[in-house]
């Protein structure tokens, strides 16, 4: 009876570890799939500000899906469509010189109910720029950004 029970407790124990190793793999799997998705709205993400630094408004116009929400951070603005964000974009192309993103800090983003990556990017640094004014000026910069399955921005929310 006694070598009955070990042997028991024996299979228990080998059937858990498997389990665990089988658990941990798939884990990883979705983890490496999740860094990929990840990399790929990463790089559309930094030619989005690429084509910002370079004044090529039609360039960040193609990475924007159509239906995206745009988040301003400029105060009490309540307008959320791609139209208006390129506006945006376009008022400082127009009235600044030389943007220039600095010691920016690229971050995945995390899904608030799981904490595990969910492909958003987010990012924070410094925004340079030279003002028609002649004002030479810097602004501390953080946003968020969702991508679609194709990795286009469908959200971006700015914070200055």
């Amino acid at each position: 009876m006694k070598k009955l029970f070990i042997a028991v407790g024996i299979i228990l124990i080998s059937r858990g570890c498997n389990q665990a190793e089988k658990s941990d793999a798939n884990a990883s799997s979705k983890n490496d799939d999740m860094q990929a998705l990840y990399e790929q709205n990463l790089s559309t993400l930094k030619s989005f500000i690429a084509a910002f630094e370079k004044e090529d408004i039609d360039g960040q116009a193609a990475l924007i899906a159509d239906s995206a929400r745009y988040s301003s951070p400029v105060f009490g603005d309540t307008i959320f469509t791609k139209k208006h964000w390129l506006e945006g974009q376009k008022y400082y192309m127009d009235n600044w010189s030389n943007l220039h993103l600095s010691n920016a800090q690229f971050l995945p983003g995390i899904d608030s109910a799981t904490h595990q990556f969910d492909g958003s990017v987010r990012y924070y640094g410094f925004w340079d720029g030279v003002h028609t004014s002649g004002f030479t000026g810097q602004v501390k910069f953080y946003g968020t950004y969702d991508f679609n399955k194709d990795h286009k921005i469908i959200s971006g929310n700015d914070f200055f």
